[in-house]
This record gives C-alpha cells, sequence and structure tokens, in this order.
C-alpha cells in the first residue's frame, strides 16, 4: 500500500449531470463573453464593451430559461410531457431572444456589431463546452 504522506485521496465523479453540463455551459457564455467585451473594450470603446455584454448576457439568460424549463418536468414523468416542456422552452427561448434582441438595438445605446459579437460568442459556449462535459454516460440529472 502507498504511503499517503498525510494527503488525502479525492475521489471524483467521472459522470457529469446534466445540470452540471448546463452550469459549465453557462459559465463558459459568461467567460466568452466577458472576453468579447474586454476586446470590445480595448480595441473599441465602452459603448462597445457594454454592447458586447448586454448581447452575451442575452444569450446566458435564454439559455438558463430553457434549461429551467426542461429541468421543471419531474424525473419519470411520461414523455409526452417532457418533449412538450421541450419545445414550450425551446418556443419561448426563440420569443425572448427576438425580443430582448430588437429592444436592445431599438431602445438601447447600443453598437449592433459588438452585441451580436458578443451574443454569437455565447452561443458557441456550446460547441467550447462539448470537449470538457462529452461522456458517453452521462447522467440524465
Amino acid at each position: 500500500m502507498p504511503a499517503r504522506h498525510g494527503a488525502q485521496r479525492i475521489r471524483t465523479n467521472p459522470i457529469m449531470g446534466a445540470k452540471q453540463v448546463t452550469w459549465k455551459i453557462a459559465a463558459i457564455q459568461l467567460l466568452l463573453t466577458l472576453l468579447i467585451a474586454t476586446g470590445a473594450f480595448a480595441f473599441g470603446s465602452l459603448q462597445a464593451a457594454c454592447s458586447a455584454l448586454l448581447g452575451g448576457g442575452i444569450s446566458a439568460l435564454v439559455s438558463l430559461y430553457f434549461a429551467s424549463k426542461v429541468f421543471s418536468v419531474r424525473i419519470g414523468a411520461p414523455a409526452a410531457k417532457i418533449a412538450r416542456a421541450f419545445y414550450w422552452g425551446e418556443i419561448v427561448k426563440l420569443l425572448l431572444t427576438v425580443t430582448l434582441l430588437s429592444g436592445a438595438l431599438l431602445w438601447r445605446d447600443v453598437a449592433p456589431l459588438p452585441l451580436l459579437l458578443g451574443y454569437s460568442a455565447a452561443l458557441m459556449a456550446y460547441w467550447l463546452a462539448l470537449p470538457f462535459t462529452f461522456d458517453a454516460s452521462v447522467k440524465t440529472l
């Protein structure tokens, strides 16, 4: 038996639950938003940085709304109820996205390109999170 030298062995669970994956994606979305906003501030202006923050924030907000809608269905619910929650969540997510982006462009003093870059960068989080969250044995919850 190898000596431990006072250090405890930390056991980690290699299987991530769906909620853990969701929080990891949200964190990556916010990180990407901050990176784009920092670049917009460094190479642009404060208005560009705020616009990028707003765009990324919209993306993260609607993603978290969708996740909350899907996770509101109890484990073991009928498949039809799960599918209904998924589809309604996606419809409302799309409507919220259009409404929030349109509202930002129409009623806020934003720079359109940084706003859309921040939004797009946050959407890329799904692809960037894949290597960190994908496991063929992902638990459902």
